[in-house]
C-alpha cells in the first residue's frame, strides 16, 4: 500500500472509548505505522445501541460486521395516529442499485468489537490513560498520572470535552448544547411478536420515522431483527441532561413525553425496563476553523461514526506515502482539504432533518405531508399504470431529483476513491518535500 523509501511513524491517537479512536489506529497500522491509542476508559467497550453507516464503507470496514442489517424500506408516520406519510421502498430499491444499498443497520458494540479485535494484535492499547495536555511544539502529551508521551503525529478522537481540540485552537472550544436531548433503549424483538401491531414493526427490515412536534423517533431492527433499536429526540432544553452516552434516563418521564402518541409508540415504550433507558444532550460544535495546529502534527478529528471511519481511511491512505518528517504537515492538511466540506455538509444535513420532523401541527407540517404523501401516491400509480397530473408528476420528479443529488453526495461517496484520486493530482508535490 505504501511508497518506498517508506517512513514509519510513530502515532498516538487519544481516545475516550468510541469508534473513532480505533477505527484510524486499524487504519495507520494498516499503513505499516507504530500507533499507541491512549484511551481514557479503564476497559474496553462501546457503550450505545444501533447506528446507520452508508454502505460505501462496507469493503472499509463493515464486511468484518458479522450481524449486519439491511432495510429495505424507510417509512415516515404521523405521531397522532400513526398515518403513513411517506414510504421510501422506492428510493430504497434503486439505492441497492446505484450504492449496494443506502445504508446498513448494525449494533454500535458489534462494530467496537470488531474494531478492537482487529486493532488488538498489531497496535498499543493503554487503558486508564487519560490526557490532560497536548503539547503539540513536541509534540507530546501528559497523562493524569504525570507520565509524559512523545511521537510524531497526535491524533484527537477524544469526543465532545476534546483536550486535542483544544491545543489546536489555542484554547477552549465549548460545545453548544442544541437544546435537544435523546433517549436511547433497546427491545428485544421476542418481547413485541405477542402483539400484533407491535409484531408489523419487525416482519421485514425497516427504517420507521415518527415525526411529531418537537419531537421524533427513528426505529430500525438490528442483530437479524433480533434487536429492536429506538432513538426518540425531544426538544426539551433539559440542562439536567448528560454529555455521557452511559447516563440513565427517566423512563417515566419519557412515556410522559411521548404520551397521546400512535397505539405502537406507547406499547413499545411500555416494554422498556426503567434501567434500560440512556438520555444524554444533543451537543454541537460550529465547524472549525482549522483540524490541524499550525505548526503541523496535531490533527483534530470530526466525530461521528460514519464521518470517523471516513477520517480513518483519509488519514491512513495519505500516512502510506510518507517518506520524510518534513511531509507530515503538508499530509495533515490535505487530510483537511480533503474532509471538511464533507464533514461539514454532513453536520448541516442532520440538523436540516430534525427541523423538518419537527413541525409543530399547522401549515408548515401540513405542507410537508402533503408534499410527502403526494410522492407515495404519484409513484403509486405510476407503477400500477394510472395516469397523474403534470403538475403531481412534476413536483415529484424535482423532489426526488434533489434527494437523489442528496443522497449521492452522502451514500455515493467513497473515501478511498477520493483520497486516492486527491494524491494522484498532488502527491508527486508532496514527495519532493
Amino acid at each position: 500500500m505504501h511508497s518506498e523509501p517508506f517512513l514509519k511513524l510513530k502515532f498516538l491517537i487519544v481516545s475516550r472509548g468510541g469508534i473513532g479512536g480505533l477505527s484510524v489506529a486499524n487504519s495507520l497500522a494498516n499503513a505499516g505505522h507504530e500507533v499507541t491509542v491512549l484511551e481514557a476508559a479503564a476497559v474496553p467497550g462501546e457503550i450505545g445501541a444501533g447506528l446507520q453507516i452508508a454502505a460505501s464503507l462496507y469493503d472499509v470496514v463493515l464486511k468484518e460486521v458479522a450481524e449486519l442489517d439491511k432495510p429495505q424500506s424507510a417509512c415516515i408516520y404521523r405521531y397522532a395516529d400513526g398515518e403513513m406519510i411517506s414510504s421510501m421502498q422506492a428510493d430504497r430499491e434503486e439505492g441497492e442499485k446505484r450504492y449496494g444499498a443506502p445504508s446498513y443497520q448494525l449494533h454500535r458494540n458489534d462494530l467496537h468489537k470488531m474494531l478492537y479485535d482487529l486493532a488488538k494484535p498489531r497496535i498499543m492499547i493503554r487503558f486508564a490513560s487519560r490526557v490532560t495536555s497536548v503539547d503539540p511544539s513536541e509534540p507530546s502529551v501528559v497523562l493524569q498520572s504525570g507520565e509524559k508521551i512523545a511521537a510524531d503525529v497526535i491524533i484527537g478522537a477524544d469526543g465532545i470535552r476534546s483536550v486535542v481540540r483544544d491545543a489546536v485552537l489555542g484554547g477552549p472550544q465549548k460545545a453548544k448544547y442544541t437544546g435537544d436531548s435523546a433517549y436511547r433503549f433497546l427491545v428485544p424483538t421476542d418481547d413485541m411478536k405477542s402483539d400484533p401491531e407491535l409484531l408489523s414493526l419487525i416482519n421485514e427490515p425497516k427504517l420507521f420515522i415518527w415525526a411529531g412536534p418537537q419531537k421524533h423517533i427513528v426505529a430500525y431492527g438490528i442483530r437479524g431483527q433480533k434487536i429492536f433499536n429506538v432513538a426518540a429526540f425531544v426538544e426539551d432544553g433539559d440542562e439536567e441532561a448528560s454529555y455521557s452516552w452511559t447516563a440513565k434516563g427517566d423512563t417515566d418521564k419519557m412515556r410522559a413525553d411521548f404520551a397521546g402518541w400512535e397505539p405502537r409508540v406507547e406499547k413499545l415504550f411500555a416494554l422498556v425496563k426503567s434501567p434500560h433507558v440512556l438520555k444524554y444532550k444533543l451537543m454541537d460544535c460550529v465547524p472549525l476553523k482549522t483540524w490541524v495546529h499550525p505548526q503541523g502534527h496535531v490533527p483534530y478529528r470530526a466525530q461521528g461514526a460514519a464521518m470517523a471511519i471516513e477520517d480513518a481511511e483519509c488519514l491512513g491512505r495519505l500516512f502510506s506515502h510518507v517518506t520524510n518528517r518534513k511531509q507530515i504537515p503538508f499530509l495533515l492538511d490535505a487530510y483537511q482539504d480533503i474532509r471538511f466540506e464533507r464533514a461539514t455538509h454532513t453536520q448541516r444535513v442532520s440538523s436540516d432533518a430534525r427541523d423538518i420532523f419537527h413541525f409543530s401541527d399547522g401549515p408548515e407540517q401540513q405542507l410537508r405531508d402533503a408534499r410527502m404523501r403526494a410522492g407515495v401516491e404519484v409513484r403509486t400509480a405510476l407503477s400500477g399504470g394510472e395516469n397523474v397530473s403534470a403538475e403531481k408528476q412534476l413536483m415529484v420528479e424535482r423532489a426526488t431529483k434533489t434527494r437523489e443529488d442528496e443522497d449521492d453526495l452522502q451514500f455515493g461517496y467513497d473515501i478511498s476513491q477520493v483520497t486516492d484520486k486527491w494524491w494522484e493530482e498532488n502527491g508527486s508535490t508532496i514527495l519532493q518535500l
